[in-house]
């Protein structure tokens, strides 16, 4: 095998290994992390996904830089609006400093609940934000979405139906 075919043959390669790890690391959703990590709630108590069995759960990962996770936050509350606080927990979750999210909130959408993961989102696989998970009332996974979603639409509302 001549030098050009060996190099032309690992560039081959390596473009298509490149190409797989990109679509699984920013194109596919993880597997949801929350269910091995513990979130701390405003109140710096921890709380488990676990906590909110019988009820649906939306998980949403985000950071306070991410445009597009401001953006999803007023679909995000009307649908908490729509099914009401005792069918459907919201949980907004970031890796920032509590104080810092307490700010966004404040800032952006105080109406929902947020949440301190305290383990790195990164080493978690989330590294697309907002990255959000609907469970059931059992706690399985129903729907999930990297970036921007309308999370208020007639779709989601109808998973929650019971």
């Amino acid at each position: 095998m001549t030098a050009k075919k060996l190099f032309s043959t690992l560039f081959i390669i390596t473009a298509i290994t490149a190409g797989i790890w990109f679509n699984k690391a920013f194109k596919t959703v993880p597997a949801l992390p929350a269910y091995e990590n513990n979130l701390i709630n405003e109140q710096s108590k921890p709380v488990k996904i676990a906590d909110f069995k019988g009820q649906y759960v939306l998980v949403s990962y985000f950071q306070t830089w991410c445009g597009d996770c401001i953006k999803e936050l007023p679909q995000i509350d009307i649908l908490q609006t729509k099914l009401g606080r005792n069918k459907l927990k919201v949980l907004m979750v970031s890796d920032e400093g509590l104080e810092k999210i307490i700010r966004f909130k404040e800032k952006f959408c105080n109406t929902l609940e947020y949440y301190q993961s305290q383990k790195p989102l990164n080493e978690q696989s989330i590294r697309v934000f907002p990255t959000t998970y609907l469970l059931n009332k059992e706690g399985i996974v129903i729907m999930s979405r990297l970036n921007t979603f309308d999370w208020s639409s007639a779709e989601v509302i109808s998973k929650c139906a019971d």
